[in-house]
């Protein structure tokens, strides 16, 4: 294992890169999910912008968030699980601008753990462990993603990113691919994505820790 500091675009060169710009939630009434018995993805869709949801249990569905939202580990081993290998876990789509925080809980059993999609998405995973994902962990395809002490392992590409991504603090190994993986036009792309953090603990991952 070694530590990694990241402040890298794509594979090409080294810049500092500034803060995410986070958007802060609005306030809500709490709810509880407790899985299998309840449905997370009713619980999302019928909640306010900026609620936070307790979880509990097991949740074995796909989930798509289009709001800002906090989905909390209410007890420990809080999983959010896919009934299938051929979609994400969580899908977070920012049509308009959303915050969408992911705290506690394990994401496995989907081809990605998480997805962001447009370029309004933010998400931060924190204490998350990601894990048994088919193709990859956390990929950042638009907007950006803050993952801090989370633990992203026995998937295939650690984390991808494609656009914005702050990453620190975490433990990134035992990958099938990349740890992390930052495209560059260096590599083909039409883009550098910016990655910054510090203190990742990161090793054994089959593609190189950093790509």
């Amino acid at each position: 294992m070694r530590r990694c500091s990241l402040v890298v675009v794509g594979i090409a060169g080294l810049v500092v890169v500034g803060g995410l710009g986070l958007v802060g939630a609005q306030q809500a009434q709490p709810i509880t999910v407790t899985c299998p018995t309840q449905s997370l993805q009713k619980a999302i869709d019928g909640a306010t912008p900026g609620a936070e949801i307790t979880v509990t249990g097991t949740c074995k569905e796909n989930l798509y968030i289009t709001k800002g939202l906090t989905l909390r580990a209410g007890t420990p081993g809080a999983t959010l699980s896919s009934p299938t290998p051929y979609l994400p876990v969580v899908a977070v789509n920012g049509k308009s601008l959303l915050l969408v925080r992911l705290l506690g809980v394990t994401i496995t059993g989907g081809d990605r753990g998480v997805i962001t999609i447009n370029k309004n998405a933010e998400v931060v995973l924190d204490q998350v462990t990601v894990k048994e994902n088919i193709w990859g962990g956390v990929l950042v395809a638009d907007g950006s993603a803050a993952i801090r002490n989370s633990t992203i392992s026995n998937t295939g590409v650690g984390v991808a990113v494609l656009d914005r991504a702050e990453i620190t603090n975490n433990t990134i190994k035992d990958n099938r691919g990349c740890g992390v993986w930052a495209v560059s036009k260096a590599q083909g792309w039409a883009v550098d994505a910016q990655v910054s953090g510090s203190g990742n603990t990161m090793g054994n991952n089959a593609g190189g820790d950093l790509c």
